[in-house]
């Protein structure tokens, strides 16, 4: 008899939706999938959260609705990825058989409090711009930040008209809810946790590849990819999944 699949449930980036996921899970007919919104986001702009702990508590809720007690692995881009972190290593929650993190450019957490106090600063300054200035302006300017200097210009067009419809105050709340400056360093947690966790990164995407090197990840590299690999190359996280799930 052949063993149950575990549920991959997808968690996407700021400013993203459960959308961003579709052509990864039409790919993946084999495995029982679920996507996510997250607070703030897309059907759930409604819903709220106030930091870390908050959004934990609804991915939970979430989660077990979803899966109920079946083994799953929770799968997160970004913000989404920063997020299963919590969940998984530090939220007091209910997590059912989580059986791995897969995370996607997800920072692990800043090292020290002058780095806080910029994020902080930093962020606070960006949820400004999103709750009062029009959509596509702010999002002109944060798509040519660092981590997206790869994108061409089509890409970044494409961008900003996809994320348009989901960005204003509930953006600017996320942003101070679940800013980098709050989330724990989780390094130390990350070594040695029991828990399976892998990290994929695009191979353009070299913040991210330091952090991984750095931090001596189980890390998979998503060739012709940025930071947004499972959107700019969907075969090659395909591929990579692949290489992680269990068969």
């Amino acid at each position: 008899m052949a063993t149950q699949r575990p549920y991959l449930v997808f968690l996407h980036g700021l400013l993203g939706t459960k959308a961003d996921w579709q052509k990864i899970i039409e790919k993946l007919p084999h495995f029982p999938c679920v996507a996510l919104d997250l607070p703030f986001h897309g059907e759930n702009k409604q819903l709220a959260a106030k930091d870390f702990t908050q959004s934990a508590e609804i991915l939970s809720a979430q989660i077990q609705s979803a899966v109920q007690n079946q083994p799953y692995f929770l799968i997160g881009y970004s913000l989404g990825g920063r997020l299963a972190l919590y969940y998984a290593l530090q939220a007091q929650v209910e997590k059912g058989n989580l059986q791995g993190l897969i995370l996607e450019g997800a920072n692990l957490g800043l090292t020290c409090e002058q780095e806080r106090q910029r994020r902080w600063q930093n962020d606070c300054d960006w949820a400004e711009r999103f709750a009062t200035e029009p959509a596509h302006q702010v999002l002109d300017d944060w798509y040519q930040q660092g981590v997206f200097t790869h994108l061409t210009a089509k890409q970044r067009q494409s961008l900003i008209q996809l994320r348009q419809a989901n960005c204003g105050e509930n953006i600017a709340q996320m942003l101070k809810a679940t800013s980098l400056a709050k989330q724990p360093d989780f390094r130390p947690q990350v070594r040695s946790n029991c828990l399976p966790i892998f990290y994929l990164c695009g191979e353009n995407d070299h913040k991210f590849r330091q952090i991984a090197v750095e931090t001596q990840l189980n890390v998979y590299l998503i060739p012709n990819a940025g930071h947004n690999a499972h959107q700019e190359n969907v075969q090659g996280f395909i591929q990579a999944l692949m290489q992680i799930l269990p068969k």
